[in-house]
């Protein structure tokens, strides 16, 4: 499996790239419309700064939520739909960043299935150490 690079410092963040080689979580958060910029900007800063540096919120609700089976979510709160990146921990500080997306209340079904996906297959890559990760 190969992963990008989003952020380093007490904390590795890496994106998951699919077979084209793109990082889902990157292309999505670049491809929003103005409506979203501030979010956006947030958003990348917050994956390319805070986190490698803070690690995950994950004491404060009003920025990560706890999905279930190890997956949670990062929130962003502007007017309308909500700016999101699922991600999961793995050992010696590593936060790996499944997808992006905008939702209205719930987070859909797709996005956490996408996850829990993304999630086995770098479990399996992992213990058969397939892993390669690249710079952005």
């Amino acid at each position: 499996m190969r992963l990008v690079r989003i952020g380093w410092g007490v904390w590795e963040v890496l994106g998951v790239l699919d077979s084209r080689g793109r990082c889902q979580v990157l292309d999505f958060l670049d491809q929003l419309g103005p409506n979203y910029g501030a979010a956006r900007r947030a958003m990348l800063v917050f994956l390319k700064s805070r986190l490698p540096e803070d690690g995950p919120p994950v004491g404060n609700v009003q920025l990560c939520k706890p999905l279930g089976d190890g997956l949670f979510e990062l929130r962003r709160q502007p007017k309308g739909e909500k700016l999101r990146v699922v991600f999961f921990y793995d050992e010696r500080r590593r936060i790996v960043c499944t997808n992006a997306f905008c939702k209205a209340e719930t987070t859909p079904r797709t996005e956490l299935a996408l996850a829990r996906a993304l999630k086995k297959r770098y479990l399996i890559a992992k213990l058969a150490r397939k892993l390669s990760i690249e710079e952005v």
